[in-house]
């Protein structure tokens, strides 16, 4: 997100806009920093927002994302016109009275489209997992006995992985995997708004809210242990606990690794 944040600013800042002209070029940077830095929280936080509600989960993800941009925009909107009279940059209009709506809603069109562009911008790239392509190239490949079949021992109970396998986990989160990608949990890792999904086939970025995805599991009695704040690992592919420069990881029967935070230490134990 900070980088997207200050590409997105230099850029503007180097087309420098009729409205900043008068400035000089650090503080456009200064300007156009604080503004889409602004803009783009308040729309990350929209969707986090949103998130909470079921419904939401229902509606396709371009209008879950058109959504969440634009009441970022019409929050940022009273931001932005502030911002413009601290620093003199508002222009008297002379076709419209002072009213505050017509001022609002002037402003809400001129912030809204190119906002709503560089949101759906942004997310496009993310969404690949989303939209049903996953990623298998460079995931480690998962460790073999000597008859060439895969080694999934672990040193907790395996009880459930064969229902969990034949795909008969009825869950939200589930569904919103691509097809491709199974049900054979591995870990889930939390990225902002969105959940990266690992399975024995490879790895996926979807939208949903990792919270929520490790309480549907929770509920369904999936055996799974979040070891970390952004981390959660299914119980039958712990391979073993080691230790990396006084830090703690899992190695993953795949071959991924996850570290475990202090915190969560206990909460492990109690599965190990």
């Amino acid at each position: 997100m900070a980088f997207s944040i200050i590409c997105i600013a230099t850029v503007i800042t180097l087309v420098n806009p009729s409205s900043t002209q008068e400035l000089s070029i650090a503080q456009r940077a200064v300007f156009w920093l604080f503004q889409v830095s602004a803009l783009l929280l308040i729309m990350q936080t929209m969707q986090l927002g949103l998130q909470k509600f079921s419904p939401f989960f229902k509606w396709p993800l371009i209008a879950q994302l058109a959504l969440s941009g634009f009441l970022g925009a019409v929050l940022f909107v009273p931001i932005g016109i502030w911002l413009d009279r601290i620093l003199g940059l508002d222009e008297a209009t002379v076709t419209l009275p002072q009213s505050w709506y017509l001022e609002f809603l002037e402003e809400l069109a001129f912030v809204s489209p190119p906002a709503l562009s560089a949101w759906l911008g942004l997310n496009a790239i993310r969404l690949r997992g989303a939209i049903g392509l996953f990623q298998t190239r460079g995931l480690p490949v998962a460790k073999t006995d000597e008859t060439g079949t895969q080694d999934t021992s672990s040193p907790v109970n395996q009880s459930g992985s064969d229902e969990i396998k034949s795909g008969s986990l009825k869950l939200p989160f589930v569904a919103s995997l691509p097809p491709p990608l199974g049900a054979d949990l591995v870990a889930l890792s939390a990225e902002l708004h969105y959940t990266r999904v690992y399975t024995i086939l490879g790895q996926a970025l979807i939208l949903y809210p990792f919270g929520r995805a490790i309480e549907e599991l929770k509920e369904a009695g999936y055996p799974g242990v979040q070891v970390h704040r952004s981390h959660w690992v299914a119980q039958n592919h712990i391979l073993q606990k080691k230790r990396l420069n006084s830090r703690g990881f899992l190695q993953m029967d795949t071959g991924l690794k996850i570290p475990v935070s202090r915190r969560r230490k206990n909460d492990l134990s109690q599965v190990l």
